[in-house]
């Protein structure tokens, strides 16, 4: 029943060069070659997969995202040609021919296989001519690397890469060429480098300031005079740029008519350094201060001046400030653009009274119609299916663009965790009116493995000394944002396994469902009743031992809306626990009851609960501004007779964030501080009449609440109610890899007693952040102290301790 498989046409290339044939000529072609043995069958037929024969260095995961869309699409010319375009825009083949076979599983699809020829890969990568800059770092300047496809556009971007690195570094007159030889293991790639002689600033003068002394002008500027721990590296278009940034200066404090006439060069060379030295002067004309006069507005209909004006954050009176003015013109075209209108014309005249000196603006508006989106396009994506793309971005081809949409869709697919970066690309579309929106996305990864052993820490010599766990956690599932994970535990006193699946749409609804079963045995202690010689109950001193069984399913489902203010999510859930824990009755008289209601029996420990969530944060796992608020209801204890645990639980969180500074450092990363805050209450009323057990308390765990108090929680102290605080500063160091951080937390537990000052914890200290959403932890150093002092009272000095936490992501 399943055909051999039959070549689509004995050249591939007439596909492509003849884009305009007709199906039926193609289906000639294919005719011919097989003798009217297919006849055409395969046109108009699913396509079922999509598969390549043939692959040696190249990942089948980088033709994922190219392919991928196809599949299940029909089978015509202009799919295919479509398809046989981006394979060859990749630059990894030499040639490749398409094949096709039927679909043994089902008569009306097809399985497309695309047999290829990889391009020659790179054997060996080196270096001639470089004698002031180490192999190394030229390595690392290159995206070309040992076993890649070898690719002659990226050789020739790297070229340019090691020339800029050479300008950095005062080599102004460097050159970089290479050459390439093609051997049976590969292409040997050799980098020319001619060096020339090094530039360095020795000197660096003003002619023309009288405002602003020289100190602060070079202070101003990114090229340094050579000294100590600076290079004076000379680079021409940092010259440029340091023009356009002391005219700026001079501009921000009312100078409008500043000019940087000319920067004189004076070199000499410096034969015994073996380089040339440099002198730069600046020739100003700073020109008169000018007053802000305001600004007129013409032109506008669809919004008054009045709140076009608001966006200009200058008063009349004002000593004019350049940049602020441009922000405020930015600020009136983001207020079109929000509306869809992007391509509007805004055209600022300015007028000078000298005699006056002030500066007034005519901005005249010309209101063209909405724009429309005609595309959206999705690149970058190799693993990652577009339709998951696309369904997190609230737009649709024929929509009027929107930029809050569009930054509704860029959190969202940030949210997801499987993109590094995320770059929205509006771009002129056929007609004057119609945008086409390019989402460029870079992906990182999805999947967690995590595996070890930790030493367990035995009693009996014959016991298994160590503990060992695994837990493996794919979050794009084949690339549809599915998430599926697995885990054990294996040791002498716990062994354990649980298996989880969720995904957060259904068709094109966000709906979000979530399935977990686990299963545990272990070794438990628990505090005793014990009886003693004066007849008293001693409840603290003596400890029983218990092997647990537990067997649990949980099931949630949730729905998610995205009004501009915040995300709206309602979720509700059901969770059944099946218990049993292992004991001599007789000798044992558990103090916790949780213990003893599930004594050599198995028991039911079930609930169900709703929560709902407004989520305003740009980013969820990593905000740097927004807020967040939520509220979870739980009721447990459903089987009357059978459970004997019944109470509600409310859980109230609140989250807000503040940059307190932003400083561009580089193109995709910069320096800046996040104030973050955190509120949470939990309280807890139990049923009358039934029991209520130790383990369902709220207690300080000293890890996410109380962070530095777990003592608290080995004490046993647990109650109704508790407030827990924190606050943190936050500040990157590695993007989206590590920060730095210092935290201030808060804590009041309620026991069965009044609330007290002697129930309030505090702590404080700093610590690294990691941010990888593999390895979501917090290491912390924390000094825990109370209302009479550092923990211990009476005055003792802090005991500062290492706590790990984890970064909890509230959803």
């Amino acid at each position: 029943e399943v055909a051999s498989q039959e070549s689509i046409t004995e050249n591939s290339s007439t596909l492509l060069e003849e884009e305009d044939s007709s199906i039926e000529g193609v289906g000639n072609e294919l005719a011919e070659s097989k003798e009217e043995q297919d006849d055409g069958w395969y046109w108009g037929k699913v396509i079922a997969d999509i598969s390549f024969d043939g692959l040696k260095k190249v990942k089948r995961s980088e033709l994922n995202g190219i392919v991928s869309t196809f599949t299940g699409q029909a089978f015509t010319e202009s799919v295919y040609i479509d398809m046989a375009d981006r394979i060859d825009a990749l630059d990894l083949f030499d040639d490749f021919e398409p094949l096709v076979n039927k679909n043994p599983r089902n008569p009306n699809s097809i399985l497309l296989i695309f047999s290829v020829k990889e391009k020659p890969v790179v054997s060996s990568l080196s270096f001639s001519g470089n004698r002031r800059v180490r192999n190394g770092e030229l390595r690392e300047t290159t995206s070309v690397k040992v076993d890649d496809i070898y690719v002659e556009a990226k050789v020739l971007l790297d070229e340019r890469a090691i020339r800029d690195l050479y300008l950095k570094k005062g080599y102004t007159d460097v050159s970089v060429s290479h050459t390439s030889e093609e051997t049976e293991q590969g292409v040997k790639i050799t980098f020319i480098i001619n060096e020339g002689a090094n530039t360095v600033i020795s000197s660096i003068r003003f002619s023309g300031n009288t405002v602003f002394s020289e100190r602060t002008l070079k202070s101003k500027l990114t090229l340094k005079e050579v000294g100590f721990m600076k290079d004076g590296a000379f680079q021409r278009s940092t010259l440029e740029t340091d023009k356009q940034v002391l005219a700026q200066y001079y501009q921000d404090r009312g100078y409008a008519d500043v000019r940087i006439t000319d920067v004189l060069q004076e070199s000499t060379y410096n034969a015994e350094k073996a380089r040339t030295e440099l002198t730069l002067t600046f020739i100003i004309q700073e020109g008169i201060c000018y007053s802000y006069g305001g600004t007129e507005v013409t032109g506008n209909k669809i919004f008054p001046s009045s709140r076009i004006l608001s966006y200009i954050k200058l008063k009349e009176g004002d000593v004019f400030n350049q940049t602020k003015y441009q922000e405020g013109l930015q600020g009136i075209t983001e207020l079109y653009a929000e509306s869809g209108y992007m391509t509007n014309q805004y055209v600022p005249t300015i007028q000078k009274d000298t005699e006056q000196k002030k500066v007034s603006f005519t901005l005249e508006i010309v209101e063209n119609a909405r724009s429309h989106i005609e595309n959206i396009i999705i690149k970058g994506n190799t693993k990652t299916k577009e339709h998951v793309i696309r369904r997190e971005i609230p737009l649709e081809p024929g929509d009027v663009f929107s930029r809050d949409k569009v930054m509704q869709g860029l959190r969202n697919l940030y949210n997801l965790q499987y993109f590094s970066s995320v770059i929205p690309e509006p771009m002129p579309g056929s007609e004057a009116d119609l945008v086409d929106l390019v989402i460029n996305v870079e992906e990182q990864s999805t999947m967690t493995l995590e595996f070890g052993m930790t030493f367990a820490g035995v009693s009996d010599a014959s016991q298994f000394p160590l503990s060992l766990f695994a837990r493996w956690q794919n979050s794009n599932l084949r690339g549809e944002g599915r998430t599926i994970s697995a885990g054990t535990t294996i040791s002498n006193t716990e062994q354990s396994v649980n298996l989880s699946y969720g995904q957060n749409w259904i068709k094109e609804w966000p709906i979000a469902i979530s399935e977990s079963i686990s299963f545990s045995h272990s070794h438990e202690n628990s505090l005793r009743n014990t009886v003693l010689k004066d007849g008293t109950i001693n409840t603290s001193q003596y400890y029983m031992t218990y092997r647990a069984l537990s067997f649990g399913l949980s099931s949630s489902v949730g729905r998610r809306w995205d009004p501009t203010f915040a995300i709206l999510t309602v979720n509700g859930g059901i969770s059944f626990s099946l218990n049993r824990n292992l004991y001599k009755e007789s000798q044992n008289i558990p103090r916790d009851n949780a213990v003893s209601q599930f004594a050599n029996r198995w028991g039911f420990s079930n609930s169900l609960w709703g929560s709902v969530s407004l989520d305003n944060r740009d980013i969820n796992y990593d905000p740097s501004k927004g807020w967040f608020l939520s509220e979870r209801l739980a009721w447990f204890g459903l089987i009357p007779g059978l459970e004997r645990e019944f109470f509600i639980r409310s859980d109230t969180k609140l989250e807000g964030y503040v940059t307190l500074f932003n400083i561009p450092i580089k193109e995709r990363w910069a320096f800046k501080a996040v104030l973050a805050a955190y509120t949470g209450i939990t309280a807890i009323v139990p049923v009358p009449g039934s029991s209520f057990t130790d383990s369902s308390k709220v207690y300080v765990d000293g890890m996410f609440n109380g962070r530095g108090w777990g003592e608290v929680s080995e004490n046993e102290k647990r109650g109704k109610f508790m407030l827990s605080n924190r606050l943190e500063l936050r500040l990157p160091v590695v993007p989206n890899i590590l920060g730095l951080t210092g935290f201030f937390d808060m804590v009041a537990l309620k026991t069965d007693q009044k609330l007290s000052k002697d129930d309030l914890y505090f702590s404080f200290g700093p610590g690294l952040r990691i941010l990888l959403p593999q390895f979501p932890l917090h290491l912390l150093w924390a000094w825990t102290f109370k209302h009479d002092g550092f923990y211990g009272g009476n005055g003792k000095p802090a005991r500062g301790q290492f706590v790990l936490s984890f970064n909890m992501i509230n959803r």
